[in-house]
């Protein structure tokens, strides 16, 4: 009998201990009748679980690093008590599936995301859910093209759309929400990506509480109470963000109170009750910015601190600024901002008026005591009070003031890529006639 001793048997088992063990995960179905908590109990980590189409009334603990597929049409319904869906794994996947019917506590969701990380939530429909998704102190979750709703009840007797307690890292995409509290709520947490959402019909599109390092591009908020809600927080970026139809008559395009270091950056800020508000705001960087038709168009309240204005557009806004505070400049010392209302001349040629424009006024001021003094908006008396306060300043509010108004508006980031898509289509045409035309006279050459 052949047996392998000393050093060569040492040899043959450190070759066996360093070929690798692969294991394979499995992946199998759930059909209606079938338990989904049952085959996640079965289930071993990176195993994947499709639910076959139909409706399964029960709520799931995912405890295991597994994948949970929905076919069309596949349904959990919670059954009205507690979470849908709890996570307190990592590394989850839940795809395509409709989550419905959680309980009405205060933080009961249609997924339940506990101290789990790296999860990636895709392609769901939430609905009538208290919460749509909730994430407690966890990291470096995604949550992309998910479609929440809440319940019929008022806004305040609903939970929010999507909910992130402590933790952060997060990465939110082109979810779809409506008819929450608050479209997405950052509670104490930090170091998130927030792209191209869709928030409406709720009461705050995005509401920021004691959070930092948010950055929040290309989303659209719109027919909420109030778009942007910051409050105590700092390092938060809006780009390119639509904010639009915020004409509650508490609304606000965005709210800045008590925050430092914001900038808000290529925005449309249309059609709200209020544009942009800053109370107590410190380090914000606005420049931009299109804020038009709105019933006011800047709003100052409290204190704000070392705050710049440049190459805004103020344009059709009811009542272009109310100003209460202290003293401010709304200018970078090169470009200021281009208002409508503005009408002194620039003779330099250089696009720059050569008067400060003013903002705010007795006529402001009056406004907020009596609303009804709006119906003398653009009269030849206001008019003729808005030039005399020009030559007497003394008569006005806080000195705010525009040192370089701009006397044409600024390009927008929007407007430059549409005009150069436009010169692109006649070019492409412009080749494609040229490579035509040699086609033709060569192939007629050939001809001949």
């Amino acid at each position: 009998m052949w047996r392998l001793t000393g050093p060569l048997a040492f040899n043959f088992f450190l070759l066996l201990m360093l070929i690798p063990i692969h294991t394979y995960a499995d992946e199998f179905k759930v059909e209606v009748g079938q338990s989904i908590q049952e085959a996640v109990d079965n289930a071993k980590n990176g195993d994947t679980i499709l639910i076959s189409p139909g409706l399964y009334k029960e709520s799931v603990l995912i405890n295991k690093e597994v994948t949970i597929k929905g076919e069309g049409g596949a349904i959990i319904g919670g059954g009205g008590e507690g979470n849908v869906i709890t996570v307190t794994a990592s590394n989850v996947v839940i795809d395509g599936l409709t989550i419905q019917n959680s309980g009405s506590g205060q933080e009961d969701s249609g997924i339940y995301i506990q101290s789990a990380d790296r999860s990636l939530i895709k392609n769901n429909t939430l609905k009538n859910v208290q919460n749509g998704i909730y994430i407690a102190n966890s990291n470096e979750n995604q949550l992309i093209e998910n479609s929440i709703t809440s319940n019929k009840a008022h806004f305040s007797k609903r939970g929010n759309g999507i909910h992130i307690f402590k933790g952060g890292g997060h990465f939110l995409k082109g979810n779809e929400i409506a008819y929450v509290q608050d479209g997405i709520y950052f509670d104490f947490t930090k170091g998130i990506q927030v792209s191209e959402n869709h928030v409406s019909e709720s009461r705050y599109g995005m509401h920021f509480m004691f959070s930092e390092e948010i950055s929040a591009e290309r989303n659209h908020v719109e027919n909420n109470v109030t778009g942007f809600m910051v409050m105590d927080s700092a390092h938060i970026d809006f780009i390119q963000n639509k904010v639009t139809d915020h004409f509650h008559f508490r609304g606000y395009g965005i709210l800045i109170y008590e925050t430092k270091n914001v900038q808000v950056e290529g925005n449309e800020i249309l059609r709200n009750s209020t544009g942009l508000s800053l109370e107590y705001g410190v380090d914000t960087l606005i420049s931009r910015n299109q804020i038009a038709a709105n019933q006011v168009g800047l709003e100052f309240m409290g204190k704000n601190e070392n705050n710049t204005f440049s190459e805004n557009n103020f344009i059709g806004n009811v009542v272009q600024s109310k100003i209460s505070g202290d003293d401010m400049r709304l200018d970078d010392g090169v470009k200021g901002n281009y208002w409508d209302d503005y009408s002194s001349f620039d003779l330099s040629g250089d696009g720059v008026g050569e008067e400060a424009y003013k903002a705010g006024s007795l006529y402001d001021r009056l406004l907020r005591k009596q609303p009804y003094w709006q119906f003398f908006f653009e009269s030849p008396s206001i008019k003729l009070w808005t030039k005399a306060e020009a030559l007497f300043p003394s008569f006005g509010a806080a000195d705010v003031y525009d040192a370089r108004p701009l006397v044409e508006p600024v390009i927008m980031i929007q407007e430059a890529e549409q005009r150069s898509k436009d010169r692109m289509i006649p070019g492409v045409l412009g080749i494609l006639f040229i490579l035509f035309s040699i086609f033709v006279i060569v192939k007629g050459r050939k001809l001949r």
